[in-house]
């Protein structure tokens, strides 16, 4: 009888074992290799992330695991004997037939944000990682898929906000510095476009007419005759139906995530697309007269804002309101700058929260490292003003963590000199964020010096001693600390015991004496504890 088993099968790298109690007088060599396979099968259907098998000559699927099935929602007969490019889940045709190619070539592949498509339509985001191994003569492929969309939407969510803090910072700078309500507008409008990368953007007005008319009094960007075409209502119009008309009548914020499929934006999605319009946010606030004004951002592409960056950009609606009234009211300079202070540290805030969420294995860290900052200023006795800034710096310490690859964060053994080197980059990265922010503390100094050590062995300038702001200094010893007493990927936690006899040995040599004598004081004497 002829053996149809595909070669992956045959070779035992996906067969299934001989059924209990056949052949009971064969070999022991036989029965290693059936408990082998038995193993293995074991391990295929359980894992945890998806696995293909395929043929290294002809890309045909020979196996799929159960939980690739139930990602994707195809059967496993959808997959079976179907070359990997004719899988209505593998979005890109042209993508896989490359990585093919390629797998033939080297024997790996990895792609770390691969878009896949499930059976109900969803994109979905995965780590595919693809190795070509020879098994007892026979070419094997396998390939890892783990889903990543939750990690992929983080990172994307942390550019924004981080694109959000700078556009923000330069709003404020505009605030402060426009003599006029006109000079304002514009260049509000021309921030959001320079820094924000959208391609217009645009401040309406809804008269209290019975047309309920929207009058744009602003606009910057790629324009076109575009505002001029696009009238539009805020009343419960055809006209009034788009993101700004919805956005004036209901006071929050709306968006069209996809122009091209919005029904919404019907009225003005032909002259939108020609002007590579594929987005729009807006953005409601009130003018000091009670007349409700929005801005409105046209993006370059589809876009779903997330919850943090719908948030900072309302912030900048907020203070565009806030600095018509100071214009036409005369409002002190002193609350002006308190409001707009106050701005930069809630988003500060969620540029936090969001590097945690990218980065699960060490969710708390900055929070924490921040927390042990402020007790160890006010152990040094610094004024509640430094000791703020210092934690607003620590809130967000990390931030340059945003360029390294997430499974080098999460590695759990050592990393090899090239991915150290890579994590040696982050300070910089992270300064670069914040540099053109202007805050009143030296955030970006303290951020870009946290891993300098005083006798100059640190990174990335190699400073040393009194170069090195206390600040940063005093952010160097929580962050060991911290970092020390809690749980790694690649190693179990430590403890504060080991991370005081750490810091105790660098005493003077790397670490400043002082704010490592405070540190053993305040665990030691004072009863300091990590807290989340």
């Amino acid at each position: 009888m002829e053996n149809t088993a595909g070669p992956l099968a045959m070779a035992g790298v996906a067969g299934h074992p001989a059924p209990a109690g056949a052949g009971d007088d064969v070999s022991p060599t036989l029965k290693a290799l059936r408990r082998s396979e038995a193993r293995y099968r074991r391990l295929f259907e359980a894992a945890q992330d998806g696995i293909l098998l395929l043929n290294a000559q002809t890309a045909q699927i020979e196996d799929v695991n159960p939980f690739l099935v139930k990602l994707l929602g195809y059967s496993h007969e959808e997959f079976l004997g179907k070359k990997l490019w004719e899988i209505g889940c593998f979005k890109d045709t042209a993508i896989s037939k490359e990585a093919f190619a390629e797998l033939q070539e080297r024997h790996y592949i990895r792609y770390e944000n691969m878009p896949l498509r499930t059976e109900d339509g969803r994109v979905i985001s995965v780590e595919f990682v693809s190795n070509l191994y020879d098994c007892e003569g026979v070419s094997v492929i396998q390939c890892n898929i783990r889903d990543n969309t939750k990690r992929h939407l983080a990172e994307l969510s942390l550019q924004a906000s981080a694109r959000a803090l700078q556009l923000l910072s330069e709003s404020n700078q505009a605030l402060l510095g426009s003599a006029t309500e006109d000079l304002l507008l514009a260049e509000f409008c021309r921030i959001a476009v320079e820094t924000g990368g959208y391609r217009l953007a645009c401040v309406g007005v809804g008269d209290s007419g019975p047309d309920k008319c929207v009058r744009m009094i602003a606009h910057y960007g790629r324009e076109d005759g575009f505002v001029a075409f696009a009238h539009t209502d805020w009343g419960n119009t055809k006209p009034g139906n788009g993101p700004t008309g919805r956005a004036l009548r209901t006071a929050e914020v709306q968006f069209s995530e996809d122009i091209a499929a919005d029904g919404s934006m019907a009225l003005w999605r032909t002259e939108a697309l020609a002007r590579g319009f594929r987005s729009a946010i807006a953005l409601p606030f009130a003018l000091p007269d009670g007349k409700a004004a929005c801005l409105t951002l046209y993006g370059a592409a589809p876009d779903t804002w997330s919850s943090p960056e719908r948030k900072l950009l309302q912030e900048i609606a907020s203070d565009l309101a806030f600095g018509i009234a100071a214009l036409r009211t005369e409002v002190s300079r002193a609350e002006y700058q308190r409001s707009l202070r106050q701005s930069l540290e809630q988003i500060i805030e969620v540029v936090a929260a969001t590097v945690e969420e990218r980065d699960s294995y060490t969710a708390g860290h900055q929070r924490r490292v921040a927390g042990l900052c402020v007790r160890l200023g006010t152990e040094l006795g610094l004024d509640t003003e430094r000791i703020h800034g210092l934690r607003l710096a620590a809130m967000i310490h990390d931030l340059g963590k945003i360029s390294i690859p997430s499974e080098i964060l999460v590695k759990p053994r050592a990393l090899s000199p090239v991915e150290f080197e890579l994590i040696k980059q982050h300070p910089q990265t992270g300064f670069d964020i914040v540099k053109g922010v202007t805050f009143p503390w030296p955030i970006a100094q303290v951020i870009l010096q946290h891993h300098e050590r005083l006798d100059g062995s640190g990174y990335p300038q190699g400073l040393k001693a009194d170069a090195i702001l206390l600040e940063s200094r005093i952010l160097a010893v929580a962050d060991i600390v911290e970092a020390m007493s809690s749980h790694r990927p690649y190693r179990a936690a430590r403890g504060v015991e080991a991370a005081l006899r750490e810091i105790t040995a660098q005493r003077g040599i790397t670490l400043d004496a002082q704010v490592v004598d405070a540190c053993e004081r305040i665990f030691r004497e004072r009863g300091y504890a990590i807290e989340d």
